[in-house]
């Protein structure tokens, strides 16, 4: 069976607004982080990176801050698709206008993943209907996303 694959975002799931007005900018919020791996634990997946974050290489820090660290897939992160550039200046684009949905359907079509799970604070699109739970980047998972979380995984 293929193993479950979670796409992460970073800013506003594991990093969160709240958190980085108290802690400082890109400090990732332990208790989310947790959470996240709790996920990763208990349904045995693969985490991709579909972040800003993953411009640089990321693992280390949030293996450091509690993942475990074989749960990324062996292609751990999101491309960067020219539409997920500014065309005038060739800098990302913000996470609500990158189009991350497509960057996530590229990389799912390219990898032949076909049970995963989006975490991410911005809409990613239709297509990806009944695999996405969005929280709030102010506070990240709470516990409503936790158990919609879990449910979507025990469902593939």
């Amino acid at each position: 069976m293929e193993p479950l694959t979670i796409y992460l975002d970073v800013d506003g799931v594991v990093t969160t607004v709240g958190y980085q007005r108290q802690a400082g900018k890109d400090r990732l919020n332990p208790d989310q982080i947790a959470r996240v791996a709790a996920l990763v634990r208990e349904f045995d997946a693969k985490v991709v990176v579909s972040s800003t974050w993953r411009v640089d290489d990321c693992r280390p820090t949030l293996v450091e801050a509690g993942l475990p660290e074989n749960c990324f897939h062996p292609d751990w992160r999101t491309a960067i698709l020219p539409t997920s550039r500014d065309a005038e200046t060739g800098a990302m684009l913000p996470a609500e206008q990158s189009g991350r949905g497509d960057e996530i359907t590229e990389h799912a079509n390219r990898n032949h993943i076909t049970h995963y799970l989006i975490l991410d604070d911005v809409e990613v699109g239709p297509s990806h209907a009944g695999r996405h739970v969005r929280p709030m980047a102010e506070f990240g998972l709470g516990e409503a996303e936790g158990v919609l979380a879990r449910s979507l995984l025990a469902g593939m």
